[in-house]
């Protein structure tokens, strides 16, 4: 099963079960930039009532549910995740947070394609914005690269009077400034 087949797994249980739901991370800066193979999609889920474990058993018997939830620290939510035995390809839920930016991009999620399926996903600022944020927690260099390349393919496409305000709250304004003069290098063909 490839990665896309069991994202789209996971959508039709979603849809199923009446979930709203938004695909984040790299699936999610993929449709925005040039793509780059993963070994695992994160969901946002706004989970509401119904259990995590008739989400995995609609999902199939070949994904296991890990039954040991995590607390995600950036946006204080709870994480679930869910692995298929036989590719070990991770599939990993977020609850929607409380958080203010969770809040704001899950209700200006967007349709995106994946393959030839409309998915559920966040505008390209909140992608950028998210990844910035969790570079900057996380010390994870892949996301402020997949920031570099979505600017790079949406250059002169963005709205970054929205992107400084959420840089400006979670402390990623710097950041954020340095990737867009790289961009603007980029675009002139300058090194």
């Amino acid at each position: 099963m490839t990665a896309v087949e069991s994202v789209t797994r996971v959508i039709d249980a979603l849809d199923r079960l009446a979930i709203p739901y938004m695909v984040v991370g790299s699936f999610s800066s993929n449709i925005y930039g040039e793509p780059r193979s993963t070994k695992d999609a994160d969901f946002v889920l706004q989970l509401g009532d119904t259990p995590i474990a008739k989400l995995a058993n609609e999902i199939g018997a070949d994904f296991v549910l890990d039954p040991q939830m995590t607390f995600e620290t950036i946006t204080a939510t709870t994480r679930y995740r869910l692995r298929h035995q036989q590719t070990a390809f991770l599939i990993e839920f977020f609850l929607l947070s409380t958080d203010p930016h969770d809040q704001l991009r899950f209700s200006r999620r967007k349709v995106g394609v994946i393959g030839s399926r409309n998915i559920c996903i966040p505008t390209v600022e909140d992608v950028m914005i998210t990844k910035l944020r969790w570079s900057l927690h996380g010390k994870r260099q892949k996301d402020v690269d997949d920031v570099r390349n979505v600017m790079e393919v949406q250059f002169g496409k963005l709205d970054l009077s929205y992107i400084r305000h959420w840089c400006d709250q979670h402390g990623t304004r710097e950041l954020f400034e340095k990737l867009l003069a790289d961009a603007e290098r980029f675009q002139q063909g300058l090194p």
